[in-house]
């Protein structure tokens, strides 16, 4: 999926600043669960390359769809 795909499902980008690694897995969740395709991790974070790690190994491999109309 890229950027226009996932934009097209949701156009939102959720921004985790501030976020610690070991609490965006937990977030991870909920934002998939809220259909949100995209997710940002400053590198002003506290560990921003841990979570991105956490998120990619979590996330990485998911392939969504649009929803019917």
């Amino acid at each position: 999926m890229d950027l226009n795909d996932a934009l097209g499902l949701c156009p939102l980008i959720a921004i985790l600043r501030g976020v610690k690694p070991e609490e965006v897995e937990a977030i991870g969740d909920a934002l998939d669960a809220a259909g949100i395709a995209i997710i940002e991790v400053p590198l002003n974070s506290p560990a921003p390359l841990d979570s991105i790690a956490r998120l990619a190994a979590r996330f990485g491999n998911r392939k969504r769809s649009a929803p019917a109309r």
